[in-house]
């Protein structure tokens, strides 16, 4: 899975030219005929809630690092049944959990050079030790680490504006010494957090930029109100849906992957590029297409000002021309690719920098509840939810709950012993594919 493939997308920079390919996500199964048991819709925030979606939330926060693919692989698989629970009354934020980090542990032994000539036991007491300090930095909350069971426990509590729908925690909200989801000067600086509450879902987000390099950084919890039972009647699959949020899908495949030099700029600059990139899926009978429209321009440019930021003497072309160039080298490569890849189309907008594709002759299996498309579900053949090429067959589970209909894959790379997942949303918008 972790490996290094000469890539087609050579032409979108040049410095970053060998990636790993891989991806995943969480089997999501809900019966078709599952009944409508909705509750009420509550429109206040106050009440208890619990996180999920966890996967990719700890995939904002993991992915932040300039990590091979294959370290981000292993610590999100160590931490995917992390749990978090949230109390609201009064204006107040109450953020709880008891973490038991020695699966962590585990995984960050396989690359941490603290772990170099220590042994299991040592490098543990280690990380014991390291979380006892940065449980001691708290001044605000209530935190500490037991180091006879290994459970760091975290208690933080923060105000909230509901005029300006914000929360504001002094501390930041972090989980153990390595996952945070905040900005400043430390670890523990104050972060007003922006949340909407949407159908009895509570979404928490914050944007700002890495301190190392500059980049977009996006930190995004969901919540769901504790006893509400929201499994709904499910529609028919047949006709258009449309992503509701592929940023996570985004930013885990990217994630996965090494670029040259181990840079991280495309691993955080794309997702936020492509922030409200929504393709479809085009369903009739048993034939399935993935088809969308994407602009290069804001990626191209993002990743101009990333360059000439980074070392400004190297930089001689306009943001202008440097777009056009390097939107006229990927259209050719796809274009000269275009044999390896027989099921995949592309319409090529100079212009505007645009790029439409569809991914055809993919096949549903209602049976199995899965589609398969002789070729990998990609976006230019940079984001790709696949462990293998992207000509390769892949088959992708998918579930429906009301008019959502949720698009996993999970796979397992045996050789380097991790799980790869993805997973990704689509909302119904009609019932024939001709709108």
């Amino acid at each position: 899975m972790f490996r290094h493939y000469k890539k087609l997308f050579l032409a979108l920079v040049a410095l970053c030219s060998v990636f790993v390919l891989t991806a995943c996500s969480t089997d999501q199964s809900n019966s078709q005929g599952a009944t409508q048991t909705e509750a009420p819709k509550v429109e206040t925030i106050d009440g208890e809630w619990e996180l999920v979606d966890v996967v990719d939330a700890l995939s904002y926060s993991i992915g932040a690092y300039t990590l091979y693919g294959l370290n981000f692989g292993r610590l999100l698989e160590s931490v995917k049944d992390f749990k978090m629970d949230m109390k609201i009354e009064n204006n107040t934020a109450t953020i709880k959990y008891d973490y038991n980090i020695d699966n962590f542990i585990k995984a960050f032994s396989t690359f941490s050079t603290d772990a170099k000539g220590k042994t299991e036991e040592d490098f543990k007491k280690l990380q014991y030790d390291s979380h006892e300090n940065i449980a001691a930095d708290f001044k605000k909350y209530k935190v500490s680490m037991n180091k006879e069971t290994g459970v760091f426990s975290y208690e933080a509590t923060g105000s909230i504006d509901q005029d300006a729908k914000t929360m504001t925690f002094d501390e930041g909200i972090s989980i153990g010494n390595s996952f945070f989801f905040s900005f400043g000067e430390n670890r523990i600086s104050p972060n007003t957090y922006h949340y909407e509450l949407k159908d009895d879902m509570l979404y928490i987000t914050i944007d700002g930029k890495s301190k190392k390099n500059n980049l977009p950084v996006h930190y995004e919890l969901h919540f769901k109100r504790k006893g509400s039972t929201t499994q709904k009647e499910p529609v028919p699959i047949e006709g258009k849906w449309q992503a509701i949020d592929f940023r996570p899908a985004l930013q885990r495949s990217l994630a996965y992957k090494d670029f040259k030099n181990d840079d991280s700029a495309i691993k955080l600059i794309y997702p936020e590029a492509w922030k409200d990139f929504k393709p479809t899926l085009n369903i009739t009978g048993t034939s399935v297409e993935f088809d969308y429209t994407v602009s290069l321009a804001d990626g191209f440019g993002m990743f101009y000002d990333y360059l000439k930021q980074k070392d400004g003497s190297k930089v001689t072309q306009t943001k202008d021309e440097y777009i056009k160039n390097q939107f006229i080298r990927l259209s050719t490569t796809l274009q000269g690719a275009a044999k390896d890849y027989p099921n995949t189309t592309y319409e090529f907008d100079k212009d505007n920098s645009t790029i439409h594709s569809v991914l055809k002759n993919g096949k549903l299996d209602t049976a199995n509840q899965t589609i398969v498309f002789p070729e990998a579900i990609n976006i230019v053949q940079l984001a790709i939810m696949s462990i293998g090429p992207v000509n390769k067959e892949t088959t992708y589970k998918y579930s429906i709950d009301g008019d959502i209909l949720t698009l996993t894959i999970e796979q397992r790379d045996g050789k380097n012993n991790v799980n790869t997942l993805i997973t990704t949303k689509f909302k119904k918008v009609s019932d024939t594919t001709s709108n």
